[in-house]
């Protein structure tokens, strides 16, 4: 058998073979043409102009900036500069190539740079240019120009260079000013508000300071414990604090309230005596009462004019009255002790000033440390900005200096030197030797093509390639079918005649479905992606394999939008079954009808074609026949229309058991195929295997007696008189056809 690539080759071969030849003849055509085509006139005379360059030696430099110069200048010595654009312009005006290219110009160019070899302390200090044009005298003056053009630029790019580091250094300095002036303002400023602190604490002055405070502070309190034993001993005297003397005194020495408190003394004295002979209601005594209550009121409003509003004094006329009545003695100690209370908190604010100042001054001293850290940390920057700013101004006066000493890395070494070169005129081809190369490159041409083109064929023609489509989605191949012969063009290749050795193929392939389906599977379904696959074939086949077997088998012509293939076994299909279709299917006695010559056999002829093919297959009559059918054979096989053209095999698996996919090489198209077996693998659908119809392979020898058993090839009889029925005709073989389950008779 041939591999996969082979075939698919050949297959190509057969259906593009005039695609490959009409290429072929196109290549040997073409090699025709070149081998009569005159020869190419021999190419002009071509002079090379070579010039050297040298690595010029400086002369004595003073500047440190120049020497540096000097060397990356000669670093920076490449072709790219060398052929800059200024170098190309002017070569180009020379030579006459201004209205051309630049790379045109590029390609006659050639600069060799020196190599160091082995053994050599130092590369040779040249390089060699070379120019070619055709005519002598342009050569030798374009070469000139762009040797002394190179000079030149070697010393432009020197003096660019230079001048961007003072630009660079420039900037640099300024930006190096700026932070040198940060750096001393804040320095300054610091010493200003700090200087005179750490000045005392390096002296000792500070420490003195803080001493003389804490004697002055034990001084004030002495004082104040001095001051408020007398406030104490004032108070126990008076019997007031220093709050309450305060109110006292100011209300004992106010006038008013004086002639207030005599004025109530006195009505409260005429109240008490008369109330001796008179009631309180009477008018004399309302009269003393409001009397009464007119001069506590005005000695409420005085008091608070006198005190005013305060936490310690409380305006009741009684409170008053005790209140203002100091003697002159008993106000005198209380002016003492409010005095004495004022010089109490003025001493206590001279502590609390001095114990704030102590404070101070101690954590400057504590201070004094990190202060004199941060002050040697603002010397340090000021001194690195500084001598950073100096070495910047340093670098920029050597460069400035450098700018006067600036010359170029390169020098001519060597003026142009012409070399002519004649081009090697080399013999033609020998024309034989072209036609021969010329057939043969048609050949492969072809063959690549048609190669090609075998790729671009999204069929598989192969077995092998449809078992590893198979196998990739774990796909059981029940068989490899073989290639059948048809009696009549309208008629399928059945089981008989020249193609009965081949049942012992589809006996082993209902084996072993048998052996791998389900147990109780009766009802299969057979079906493929495409068209001309053959599963028509293949189901009338397997079930004559079937039948062969002694299993009572029913094929049911599911395909309801083509013609019946019952010609291919001598029977006729009811001339009211297009008509009347499920008045058809519903009547199980008419449509199943006995194969005459094949014992076991029964067929379901199709009532197609038809307009509504799905109404049909979805119908109940449909149902009902496949499930009578299950119940009175051992086997029933279901041909139905290929997935691509029409969804009635879905429609009608769930009324079977599963799928049977027949795949065929040469017209299975793999992309296709593929991706309506993925959708059924992952929707679930029983896939109880595949066949590989259509295989090229030897028949087996048959057996005695075999050739006896086949169908008749020619000679048929009338189709209505050899289509029995259950009508209570008798099959010619014999055997009754098992009790019908249900159904309708038409």
């Amino acid at each position: 058998m041939a591999a996969p690539i082979v075939k698919r080759f050949l297959v190509s071969l057969e259906d593009n073979k005039y695609v490959g030849l009409t290429v072929a003849i196109l290549v040997m055509g073409a090699a025709s043409v070149m081998a009569f085509l005159p020869p190419d006139p021999p190419p002009p005379t071509k002079y090379r102009a070579i010039g050297v360059l040298r690595y010029s030696t400086p002369p004595p430099i003073a500047t440190e900036t120049g020497r540096n110069l000097i060397e990356q200048g000669r670093n920076a010595i490449t072709e790219q500069l060398l052929l800059n654009d200024k170098v190309v312009f002017e070569g180009a005006s020379v030579a006459n190539m201004l209205d051309k290219k630049p790379e045109k110009f590029l390609e006659r160019i050639n600069i060799e740079f020196p190599e160091q070899k082995e053994g050599e302390e130092a590369p040779p200090q040249i390089i060699r240019v070379e120019y070619v044009d055709q005519k002598e005298e342009i050569a030798s003056q374009t070469l000139d120009t762009m040797l002394k053009e190179m000079v030149e630029q070697s010393r432009l790019f020197n003096t660019a260079q230079l001048r961007s580091q003072i630009e660079a250094l420039e900037e640099r300095a300024a930006e190096a000013k700026q932070e040198l002036q940060v750096a001393e303002r804040q320095f300054y400023e610091y010493m200003s508000q700090q200087g005179s602190s750490m000045i005392a604490a390096q002296d000792g002055s500070l420490f003195a300071s803080i001493s003389a405070a804490q004697q002055q502070q034990r001084e004030l309190e002495q004082q104040l414990e001095g001051v408020q034993s007398q406030i104490n001993s004032l108070s126990n005297q008076l019997n007031l604090t220093p709050d309450q003397a305060a109110t006292a005194a100011a209300l004992s020495a106010d006038p008013i309230i004086a002639q207030l408190r005599a004025q109530i003394l006195d009505a409260e004295t005429q109240k008490e005596m008369l109330a001796k002979d008179l009631r309180p209601e009477h008018p004399q005594m309302k009269a003393l009462l409001q009397q009464i209550e007119s001069y506590e009121q005005l000695l409420i409003e005085r008091a608070n004019e006198v005190i005013g509003e305060d936490d310690v004094f409380e305006a009741v006329p009684r409170e008053i009255r005790k209140d203002s009545s100091l003697d002159p003695t008993r106000q005198e100690l209380a002016n003492r002790l409010l005095s004495l209370e004022a010089q109490k908190e003025s001493i206590a604010r001279q502590l609390q000033v001095v114990r704030s100042n102590e404070q101070e001054m101690r954590r400057d001293y504590e201070q004094f440390p990190t202060k004199q850290l941060e002050m040697t940390r603002l010397q340090q920057q000021l001194q690195i900005k500084k001598q950073f700013f100096e070495g910047i101004q340093a670098r920029l006066v050597d460069a400035q200096s450098a700018e006067a000493e600036t010359s170029g890395n390169l020098s001519i070494a060597q003026e142009p030197v012409i070399k002519e070169e004649k081009p090697e005129i080399s013999a033609p081809p020998n024309p034989i030797i072209i036609l021969a190369g010329g057939v043969v490159g048609g050949v492969v041409a072809g063959a690549v093509v048609i190669l090609g083109l075998s790729f671009l064929d999204p069929r598989l023609h192969t077995p092998q390639e449809l078992r590893a489509l198979l196998s990739d989605r774990d796909l059981l191949v029940l068989a490899e079918l073989p290639w059948l012969e048809s009696v009549a063009d309208d008629e399928l290749p059945i089981l008989t005649g020249k193609n009965l050795p081949y049942l012992d193929v589809y006996e082993r392939c209902r084996s072993t479905l048998r052996r791998s389906a389900p147990k109780n599977s009766k009802v299969v379904l057979v079906t493929s992606v495409s068209r001309q696959e053959g599963k028509s074939t293949t189901a009338y086949n397997l079930a004559i394999a079937s039948a062969h077997a002694g299993k009572r088998t029913l094929l049911i012509e599911g395909d309801m939008r083509s013609p019946s293939h019952a010609k291919t076994v001598q029977l006729g299909v009811d001339p009211d079954a297009q008509s009347e279709p499920l008045a058809y299917y519903s009547s199980h006695n008419e449509c199943v009808r006995l194969v005459p010559n094949v014992e076991n056999l029964y067929l379901a002829p199709s009532a197609g074609p038809q307009r509504k093919a799905a109404a049909i297959v979805e119908s109940s009559e449909m149902r009902r026949l496949v499930e009578d059918a299950r119940q009175r054979f051992d086997m029933v096989i279901m041909d139905t229309p290929s997935l691509t053209r029409a969804n009635d095999a879905l429609l009608l698996y769930p009324l079977t058991d599963g799928f049977i996919i027949v795949t065929r090489p040469g017209v299975s198209k793999g992309k296709e195929a593929g991706a309506m077996l993925d959708q059924m693998v992952e929707a679930e659908m029983p896939i109880l295997g595949a066949v590989i119809n259509g295989v090229d392979m030897p028949a087996p020898e048959p057996y005695q007696g075999e050739e006896s058993a086949a169908l008749p090839t020619s000679g048929h009889k009338s189709l209505a008189s050899a289509s029995p029925t259950l009508n209570g005709n008798t099959p010619s073989s014999g055997e009754q056809l098992p009790p019908p389950v249900g159904g309708r008779k038409r």
